[in-house]
């Protein structure tokens, strides 16, 4: 009987350990407005985005607390950010800005960006290679809504892709 309650309680514990993972994703949702202004959020798992910043930056990537709220600083996110994801609108690069960002309890985190496209368009070529550097399975899927309805997934093979 013991022997059973042993089994029992190793599958309990293998079937909710979340320490390792062997899923690495991330989800941009991207609504593109008539007036050319891009709303943009960014969710993923914090300590990956973590783990993946010290591997690549060399730095240490701490959050913060105010008011019960935890977040990183916008300008730490930005030095890793804008390196991999990226956003042109018929070769004009668009100057995205973090707009703030929040850690979940369940660990997400969500970062908020926005930009402005000069030209109404329906051609927008998205760099997104977050995490893939040192996450080689790491899928990163972009939404789009509002003038351009699509989505695409990205991964260490496929960084960039053109929504038209």
């Amino acid at each position: 009987m013991k022997f059973y309650i042993s089994i029992l309680l190793i599958s309990f514990y293998n079937l909710f350990n979340i320490g390792d993972h062997e899923t690495y994703l991330s989800i941009t949702e991207l609504m593109i407005h008539e007036n050319g202004n891009l709303e943009i959020s960014i969710e993923t798992t914090a300590h990956d985005f973590e783990y993946v910043y010290r591997k690549e930056l060399n730095k240490t990537l701490k959050s913060k607390i105010l008011f019960g709220e935890e977040y990183y600083e916008n300008e730490d996110l930005r030095n890793y950010l804008f390196n991999h994801f990226s956003i042109e609108n018929e070769n004009n690069k668009i100057d995205l800005k973090i707009i703030g960002n929040e850690v979940k309890l369940d660990g997400t985190l969500i970062i908020y960006l926005q930009g402005k496209s000069k030209k109404k368009s329906k051609y927008f070529k998205i760099k997104n290679d977050l995490l893939v550097s040192v996450l080689p399975n790491q899928q990163n899927i972009v939404n789009l809504s509002g003038t351009i309805k699509s989505s695409y997934t990205f991964n260490k093979n496929i960084r960039t892709y053109v929504f038209q």
